[in-house]
């Protein structure tokens, strides 16, 4: 195994200076625990920043920063997930939904863009890729990374045309209990959770047990909404490298597995409605709404503050849009769409960024 390159095996490397009295460290074995604990604090920080989530992605690999102020105190960090390219030998470089500061300190962003290059370099990456979890009102904040050689992709895009959904649905907790939360819902969504369980309906948090029955529910809803499903062991890894912080709900009827949902929290910052999954019957003893209902309040006994529905078109409220009746249901629960200002590219190496590009593009035409 290269140790140089595996962060689980390295010493505290000191990558730049990044200004004065801000130093960054790369993150290994020694102080992964301190910078886990920071993202998992950090009103930025999210689950896709976790090196237990790098795990899941086992097929990139995965190294991560941290900035420290004169105090020792962690100002901000990045995490990559890094993918190599066959045969050329270059690798790209995906950080995530952004870095972990806050979004007005353009000083450690800087600073921890500096030590992504200086990481990029080392593993001959033709580029770096970003989409900040950052709304598309802070104008600046879009303004600093075309000023740092950043170029927008899909400008304007309505749908899925990113790597993650630049239009998300979610809704604050706002220090609600049960009740109130409930009350926040349309009527029609109140009494549908209310009848869920008197028509049978049994909501079950889950082991790896039930992935068999998650799985083959998941094909059917993706041949039913036209997309494509993972394979089992993938969400095994959920559930395995992500511990606590995941959670497989199963609802049954008539003891039949007839829906699923796998939720993700992140210390006290979000509820992410991860993957679901809902079988073509008995889909009038609303199950959906009650796994949505026992995630919510999973939420609520944690103490986050937004539970997030994940994504949805710009365009959702339209009905001729094929997404329409996703909104429809999330919309329901209340809530708001949220926009973020997209995804960034910083091209490193022009030809093979081309080369790549052009190959993606052939790859889906065919």
């Amino acid at each position: 195994m290269d140790k140089h390159r595996n962060f689980m095996y390295n010493k505290i490397q000191i990558i730049a200076d990044a200004g004065e009295n801000i130093m960054t460290e790369r993150v290994n074995k020694e102080n992964l625990a301190e910078y886990e604990e920071f993202i998992k604090k950090h009103p930025k920080g999210l689950f896709q920043h976790s090196s237990k989530w790098a795990k899941v992605k086992s097929n990139w690999k995965w190294e991560a920063i941290m900035i420290k102020d004169e105090n020792g105190e962690i100002k901000g960090s990045a995490a990559a997930l890094i993918r190599f390219v066959p045969v050329i030998k270059y690798s790209l470089f995906y950080i995530c939904r952004g870095f972990v500061a806050d979004e007005n300190d353009f000083e450690t962003f800087d600073a921890l863009f500096e030590g992504m290059k200086q990481l990029a370099k080392e593993y001959k990456a033709y580029c770096i890729k970003i989409d900040p979890e950052i709304v598309v009102e802070n104008k600046a904040y879009k303004q600093h990374l075309i000023e740092k050689g950043f170029i927008e992709l899909n400008p304007g895009c309505l749908d899925f045309e990113n790597v993650q959904p630049r239009f998300v649905y979610c809704f604050d907790y706002n220090g609600l209990n049960e009740d109130e939360l409930m009350l926040t819902f349309k009527p029609d969504y109140r009494n549908r959770i209310r009848k869920a369980p008197k028509k049978g309906v049994e909501v079950k948090i889950m082991g790896a047990e039930a992935l068999d029955d998650f799985v083959r529910i998941m094909h059917e809803t993706g041949e039913r909404d036209g997309f494509s499903t993972r394979p089992k062991e993938y969400f095994e890894k959920i559930l395995n490298c992500m511990g606590e912080d995941a959670r497989l709900y199963m609802a049954y009827y008539e003891g039949k597995a007839i829906a699923g949902t796998i939720a993700i929290k992140w210390g006290k910052n979000v509820m992410k409605y991860q993957y679901g999954a809902s079988s073509n019957a008995h889909r009038n003893v609303y199950p959906n709404y009650a796994l949505q209902w026992a995630m919510m309040k999973w939420g609520l006994e944690c103490g986050c503050a937004v539970y997030d529905f994940g994504g949805i078109s710009g365009d959702c409220q339209n009905p001729e849009n094929p997404h329409y009746g996703l909104w429809r249901f999330k919309h329901g629960f209340g809530g708001y769409m949220k926009e973020f200002i997209g995804e960034f590219d910083y091209v490193i190496n022009k030809p093979v960024y081309k080369m790549y590009n052009l190959a993606m593009e052939l790859k889906k035409k065919l």
